[in-house]
């Protein structure tokens, strides 16, 4: 039986709430006015660190499955009469016997034709062998059969930046950037290829800078100067009664609708304030990506998916091709 992954599918669905009407910070600081809540505000006493997350990572143990109706995510099972020639392939190319090795791999597609991941492996296995045109073909064999295998995107980025064809290696980098995102080696990858391509490797993490926490009925806002309007929406949003539910979404469910209200407050703070944020990438880029009509995929790429890095085998080609564009148009400034 096939075993169905759908953790936090809801998230995709959020984004066509964005005709919901926002709050301006003037109006978020009327609602905390008139709040039954104590919204108590202090400034930060330290900066808050960007969390690690490179044990949080997606693994080479899905594939997905799309009709006209539907795009559903399954972990991968080996039929019983595929399993002696894994196991066989596996062992030949752990002793460097490559041509066994590509032998039992295609036999293990021939007894079981869904286990699309043996094709990036067969694409290792002529990599290893320096055949680049057969790597590369059996690499998007992969991609067309299951976009979502990371790691066949990676390593035809690898080739393609051997090939010098550095175009269709930031390409493919980036997306394996975006399927599994908190992955260090892609990461190193990326860095390399975008120094290839003259793209600024400089890695940035999303830290809002503020802590809110309720002791009793009072809610503490503790913020840097530069995140109070985030920090006021995001406070409403978690502990203002009613208000998700007046703003379409039910209590406990992740709305990227709450972000998208967190961050517009944050840019309009700032811009009302005339703060200079030409030393913060994280909101230089937010404010281009406002501006350009980029903001879900800031969301997804800076917010959703360092989290739940998984979100990503929800994620239609189409956005994944949006957010590539965000990445390589506005995040590097």
């Amino acid at each position: 039986m096939k075993k169905t992954i759908t953790t936090l599918f809801f998230v995709l669905f959020s984004a066509i709430l964005f005709s919901q009407t926002l709050h301006s910070p003037g109006e978020i600081l009327k609602i905390m006015e008139k709040s039954p809540v104590m919204f108590n505000v202090e400034m930060l006493s330290a900066p808050v660190p960007c969390p690690d997350r490179s044990d949080n990572l997606n693994y080479h143990d899905v594939y997905r499955v799309k009709t006209d109706s539907s795009m559903k995510t399954y972990a991968y099972s080996l039929k019983p009469e595929a399993q002696p020639y894994f196991e066989k392939a596996e062992e030949y190319f752990g002793k460097h016997n490559m041509d066994s090795a590509c032998y039992f791999y295609e036999k293990v597609l021939e007894a079981d034709p869904q286990y699309y991941k043996v094709m990036t492996y067969l694409g290792q296995v002529y990599d290893t062998m320096n055949d680049n045109e057969k790597a590369i073909e059996w690499y998007n064999k992969a991609i067309a059969n299951n976009y979502i295998d990371y790691m066949a995107h990676w390593f035809l980025a690898d080739i393609y930046r051997m090939k010098g064809d550095i175009d269709k290696a930031v390409d493919e980098i980036t997306i394996a950037s975006i399927l599994n995102r908190n992955n260090p080696r892609i990461k190193a990858s990326q860095v390399e290829i975008f120094k290839l391509a003259k793209i600024k490797g400089n890695d940035w993490c999303f830290t809002p800078q503020c802590i809110i926490s309720k002791e009793n009925d009072a809610v503490k806002i503790a913020f840097d100067e530069y995140w109070i309007g985030y920090a006021m929406a995001k406070a409403v949003w978690k502990y203002e009664p009613g208000y998700r539910q007046s703003m379409g979404v039910a209590e406990n469910v992740y709305s990227s609708l709450e972000d998208k209200e967190c961050l517009v407050n944050l840019m309009a703070s700032l811009t009302n304030a005339k703060k200079n944020i030409s030393k913060y990438p994280e909101l230089k880029t937010l404010k281009k990506a406002i501006e350009n009509d980029y903001i879900n995929e800031y969301i997804f790429y800076e917010i959703v998916l360092p989290e739940h890095p998984n979100v990503a085998y929800q994620l239609s080609e189409s956005f994944i091709e949006r957010i590539k564009d965000y990445i390589l148009k506005y995040r590097y400034l």
